[in-house]
């Protein structure tokens, strides 16, 4: 499989790196907090052949620089529907990982009528409302460091750009990529050491600032707001090992959404296109045809 080279959009907030490869309906997938569009590397393995396979790297992450505006889940969401504008996909599908998930889901909710269909990945939503209610005073408290911290991290960023190569030397010395990868997949010796050195170099690439500002939109209820008046065909895909959301933050999310379906993948994280790669893009792809 011969991989795409890196595009770029030029965004009022700044290049946006993307990659695109195959024919068909317009599948735009977004990565999740730490990833790039590498994860998404089995999706032009696997669905390309009958989908436009569009993977973005968000502002910050990967080959793209940080926004000129702070990276919340509102701003990010513009961007990621702009990126769609400028890359001018009036319909598409849409898939999402974790972070990525919720802009996936904030998207359709705002653009209902050019989305198709719509798949959340290693995703969920607070299972109670009163775990409703810690979780947004928690993104509460979050966005209020990040504000804080924002323009530290903006000169301190330099720092972390000249000392990337070894800082990714050093984090990608075995076995360093399984023992952080451990926290997230389920059994890390399932899973090729090239990926996990991958999901290790993508987390060195982060901006700093923009790292703190995008985590803190965790427990924002816009996303169960938005979840639960979205109403287009969607597919909540998890692990049923994933230990940041498991399955029943997934059923949650499953409930939320009106038209929905759900589907776990046993012995699995976090990770599912890395862990389980065959039955992820398998029930991927039934689900998009």
């Amino acid at each position: 499989m011969q991989l795409p080279d890196v595009a770029w959009l030029d965004l009022p907030t700044g290049p946006l790196a993307y990659r695109r490869s195959g024919t068909g309906p317009p599948l735009l997938l977004i990565h999740g907090w730490g990833g790039s569009w590498r994860y998404w590397l089995g999706a032009f393995a696997t669905l390309a052949e009958h989908h436009d396979v569009i993977a973005l790297d968000l502002p910050g992450f990967g080959d793209s620089p940080p926004p000129r505006g702070a990276a919340t889940l509102t701003e990010l969401t513009a961007i990621t529907i702009a990126a769609a504008d400028a890359l001018g996909l009036d319909t598409l599908s849409l898939g999402g990982h974790s972070l990525g998930a919720a802009l996936a889901l904030l998207f359709a909710n705002a653009q209902p009528a050019r989305v198709k269909r719509l798949v959340l990945t290693s995703f969920g939503l607070p299972r109670t409302a009163q775990e409703e209610m810690i979780f947004a005073g928690l993104h509460m408290q979050m966005q209020a460091n990040a504000a804080l911290w924002a323009p530290w991290l903006d000169l301190y960023a330099p720092w972390v750009a000249a000392l990337r190569p070894w800082n990714q030397s050093f984090w990608m010395t075995p076995p360093l990529p399984a023992l952080i990868a451990a926290r997230a997949v389920y059994n890390v010796a399932e899973v090729p050491y090239a990926a996990l050195a991958l999901g290790t170099a993508d987390m060195t690439l982060m901006h700093p600032r923009v790292a703190l500002e995008s985590a803190s939109c965790s427990g924002d209820p816009a996303i169960a707001a938005a979840a639960r008046t979205t109403a287009l065909p969607s597919l909540v895909l998890n692990g049923r090992e994933d230990p940041i959301f498991p399955p029943a933050a997934a059923t949650a999310l499953f409930r939320a959404l009106p038209n929905s379906s759900l589907v776990l993948l046993d012995h699995c994280g976090h990770v599912p296109m890395a862990e389980h790669p065959m039955p992820f893009y398998s029930t991927l792809e039934a689900f998009l045809n």
